[in-house]
């Protein structure tokens, strides 16, 4: 009894160290891509398969997969009835050799068949140039025959319109068909060239790159299981695009988000939950270090002599002086740790209501994010001095929920598009102006009605200061067949140098607002213009500075 216990022990023993150090099963599965998280410059990919596994460790397979995958951003993710564990995972790559026997046969054979149909158009054509030359023939007998038979017999006038139109018609039919089997000869060519350009690529062993992720997982429970895994790809981006339409009877404007959605990446997306990401996964998260900002006077860095000895060796002739003058500047290290400007602050996502499908052949997919009526206030804007146009605008507020990205929008207004505008950055319920572009029937002007410079005192002697007064005239005028809110902007001369000297005088109007919104000089008036109504604003401006002083911006 104890040996057979004894016996029994070791059998378990056998068992359980067997087991421990089994190999995992291989199971290759099929999957397909269910969801995409699409950055402004990649994609987050997500493919699923599910599974029903008894007991035990597996390794799964995700064959076939295209695009190259970044495996640091690889993630594995599982949900069902069967308990498990997961034991890691991996982007397997192998070059396979393999020779692509089949389609070499194929082009053998097109190429054997072409060039069967290529010999045939020959020796049609020289069938018809023997023909060619039998009618040649005719026509020398008859141009000798018939001499002579006129002198015994006079032939028939009905003969030789015959005989000339035999010959004539013959000799066209036949140049024709010449004609045709070169034409035809031609094109055999090209495409007898272009599958044995092929045929040459493809002449030697070729090396397929094959990518796999394996996922090692261990059941504990048989049962069913929806594993996935996700991984970044480059090839992918969006933007943001939007449509404002604009309805001056309901005093509201429609604002469309859409993303625009294109990728590359090698594979089709089909039928797709996508979600649109301004976070860039690509940039590294951690802050560049803080460095000190040293100040010192420049000193031109003293090169070794071997330092230069080798410099003049890389380069000859002209590049050598080029590259020795670059080898004497130094490139500070502020400007190569912040060349490139990076986007702050907490990424959006917009995940969008329907699944789509995008193509991956670089097409743009517009994508609808988001619709919202935003009650509106139409205003106008000019600024005259810079142009002469009214921008009509509206002052709306954005949705609680919805972030709005820096993008273009395209501005239609009663049903009708008139042009494009743009927006920045709106945050949920930000209060911001749309601009609707610009508006034809509200005339602009800006003049200067009188402008003189005073240089000299008394005799013709010189002033040690020059004067300069100049009469502007604003106006604005409605031609609509409604009343309108219009803000006119004017910059008066703001001196940085206390020996500038600006007045303004005479002002027609006073403006609402003097450096408007903290803007040094900026002057605005606000006024309602009724139909065919007319606003014209006066003012002088005076300016003094020194005789001999060059004034910037006048």
């Amino acid at each position: 009894m104890k040996d057979y216990l004894s016996i029994l022990f070791i059998f378990i023993f056998i068992g359980l160290t067997c087991s421990v150090f089994a190999e995992s099963v291989e199971v290759k599965v099929e999957s397909e891509i269910t969801e995409v998280t699409v950055y402004p410059d990649s994609a987050l990919l997500t493919r699923l398969t599910p599974l029903r596994l008894n007991t035990g460790d597996y390794e799964i397979i995700f064959s076939d997969i295209v695009p190259e995958v970044d495996e640091h951003s690889l993630k594995v993710s599982a949900q069902g009835s069967a308990k498990f564990k997961l034991l890691g995972a991996q982007v397997k790559r192998e070059y396979l050799e393999e020779s692509p026997s089949e389609r070499i046969k194929q082009l053998n054979e097109q190429i054997q068949k072409l060039e069967d149909e290529k010999k045939d158009l020959a020796n049609k054509r020289e069938i018809y140039l023997s023909e060619l030359e039998f009618i040649k023939s005719i026509n020398l007998f008859s141009a000798n025959q018939i001499p002579k038979d006129v002198v015994t017999k006079m032939p028939q006038v009905s003969d030789l319109e015959a005989l000339l139109k035999f010959i004539d018609v013959k000799s066209n039919d036949i140049f024709q068909k010449i004609q045709e089997t070169e034409v035809k000869t031609r094109d055999l060519k090209i495409k007898i060239d272009a599958l044995r350009n092929e045929l040459s690529q493809l002449s030697g062993p070729v090396r397929k790159l094959q990518r796999s992720i394996v996922v090692g997982i261990q059941i504990q429970k048989q049962g069913n299981l929806d594993l996935s895994v996700s991984y970044l790809v480059r090839g992918a981006s969006w933007r943001p695009l939007y449509d404002a339409r604009a309805s001056f009877e309901k005093n509201q404007v429609e604002l469309v988000s859409y993303g625009i959605v294109k990728q590359t990446t090698g594979e089709d997306w089909e039928d797709v939950e996508i979600s649109l990401s301004t976070a860039k996964p690509a940039i590294g998260g951690r802050m560049p270090y803080v460095a000190p900002w040293f100040l010192k006077p420049y000193q031109p860095r003293a090169w070794k002599k071997e330092e230069k000895m080798a410099l003049r060796a890389m380069v000859s002739g002209s590049q050598y002086e080029a590259f020795d003058k670059l080898a004497e500047e130094e490139v500070p290290a502020e400007a190569l740790e912040y060349a490139k400007a990076e986007e702050r602050g907490v990424a959006v996502v917009y995940k969008l209501p329907h699944k789509a499908m995008v193509k991956s052949d670089g097409s743009e997919h517009k994508l609808s994010i988001a619709s919202q009526d935003l009650a509106a206030k139409f205003e106008y804007s000019t600024y005259p001095r810079a142009t002469l146009f009214a921008y009509l605008g509206s002052r709306v507020t954005n949705a609680q929920e919805l972030q709005l990205l820096a993008g273009r929008v395209n501005i239609f207004l009663e049903g009708d598009f008139v042009g494009t505008s743009s927006i920045d950055n709106i945050g949920p319920g930000e209060e911001f102006d749309l601009y609707l572009g610009v508006d034809e029937n509200v005339k602009i002007k800006r003049e200067c009605l009188e402008k003189k410079a005073d240089e000299t005192l008394i005799a013709g002697i010189p002033s040690p200061t020059r004067r300069m007064t100049s009469k502007y005239k604003l106006t604005a005028e409605n031609y609509k067949a409604k009343r309108i809110n219009l803000k006119l902007f004017e910059a008066m001369p703001v001196p940085q140098d206390e020996r500038i000297k600006v007045k303004i005088n005479n002002v027609s109007l006073e403006p609402n607002q003097k450096d408007w919104k903290d803007r040094k000089g900026v002057w605005l008036w606000e006024f309602e213009l009724k139909p065919k109504d007319k606003q014209e604003v006066f003012y002088t401006l005076i300016i003094e500075h020194p005789r001999d002083m060059q004034v910037e911006g006048l």
